[in-house]
């Protein structure tokens, strides 16, 4: 089944790795907690751009060293967004970050959890559904956070630069080289479903609610704990501890799976963040929609709506226009792209057309 799935976690890395000597890390975190030491670390090679390791810490703690290398002002930006995160969601702690060092790099807390794509793998077809409920409602948290205009934040999340038109920055993305990877017919078809659908997209387009831009399973950590009582009354918010938005109306006490209660144990990865339009996020959690069980889609959404969200009448459509502009510039050869990834994105293009 993972042969034929279009997800990104089985694509080439865009940017190398970074090979680190034990003894350039144990100064980065020398400098970073002065008296600390480093027992050991191990490279995580599962992402596509930066570079991190696990550390195992004298105290016994564990931490991530992350090395910003595709965008080294991520590493603010980042900082910024897990400390105003950290009351609504699991995310990591930032134990130190350094954006003037060549290159930038943090070292946050060490986050306990399954990826999520490996359980969504491996489970049946309920706990799948109960693992979008725990996400939708999850999501519906980070949108919550508003801003007075769509944008890209500064190293104080503030917005300093504005959100492009989609439908003028989808054309000029495909005008480029992504054109040759698409090829004639598709990207005809791409230029037809954005002048069918620019003023539907445009309606929602000028959102600016807090989007983490990556929220795909192999960015989410889930756990199990013992099974919770379903008390009567008001449901609470399943999965993961208190948020400041309150009770979840029509969820059951916990998500729960057997004799396990499935819980969000960490949201990682926000360097792509920014103010913008809700329906990035919900493009790429359910980019691989087609090979998770009838009804992944559906639970996701109903539970966004339960935790406070809202979404646009025709939103599933919406949603894949919306990630055109994601897929295009995904196609960009300026950044090295494998054979399989090229193959992922043609289809995804290709449906997303189909469905314009």
């Amino acid at each position: 089944m993972r042969d034929n799935r279009p997800v990104e976690r089985y694509w080439e890395r865009r940017h190398p790795f970074v090979e680190l000597p034990p003894g350039v890390i144990d100064r980065l975190v020398a400098r970073a907690l002065p008296g600390e030491r480093v027992v050991s670390s191990r490279p995580l090679t599962e992402g596509l751009r930066n570079t991190n390791y696990r550390l195992e810490l004298g105290g016994g703690a564990a931490a991530v060293l992350r090395l910003y290398l595709a965008d080294p002002e991520a590493c603010g930006r980042e900082a910024a967004i897990l400390a105003a995160m950290a009351e609504r969601l699991p995310v990591p702690r930032v134990l130190h970050s350094d954006a003037t060092a060549t290159p930038p790099f943090a070292l946050l807390e060490w986050l306990d959890g399954l990826p999520l794509h490996e359980v969504l793998d491996a489970a049946d077809a309920a706990t799948v559904l109960d693992l979008a409920e725990v996400c939708g409602f999850a999501l519906a948290q980070v949108h919550s956070m508003r801003f007075p205009a769509p944008g890209f934040f500064d190293r104080a999340m503030r917005v300093d630069r504005p959100m492009p038109a989609w439908a003028p920055t989808v054309l000029a993305t495909l005008a480029g080289p992504a054109e040759t990877r698409l090829g004639p017919e598709l990207s005809v078809g791409v230029r037809r479903a954005v002048e069918s659908n620019a003023s539907l997209v445009d309606a929602v387009w000028s959102e600016a609610v807090l989007v983490h831009a990556d929220y795909k399973p192999w960015n989410l950590l889930v756990g199990r704990a013992a099974k919770a009582r379903t008390e009567p009354g008001p449901a609470a918010a399943p999965g993961f501890g208190p948020v400041p938005t309150g009770p979840a109306p029509g969820l059951g006490a916990t998500r729960t799976s057997g004799a396990a209660v499935w819980q969000l144990t960490g949201v990682l990865d926000w360097e792509f963040a920014c103010a913008g339009c809700r329906l990035i996020d919900f493009a790429t959690f359910l980019r691989d929609e087609a090979v998770r069980p009838a009804g992944f889609a559906g639970a996701f959404a109903d539970a966004y709506r339960a935790g406070g969200g809202s979404l646009p009448p025709e939103w599933r459509r919406l949603t894949r226009m919306v990630d055109l502009l994601n897929l295009l510039q995904l196609l960009d050869p300026l950044q090295p792209l494998d054979s399989r990834g090229t193959e992922d994105l043609r289809g995804l293009v290709a449906a997303t057309v189909v469905m314009a």
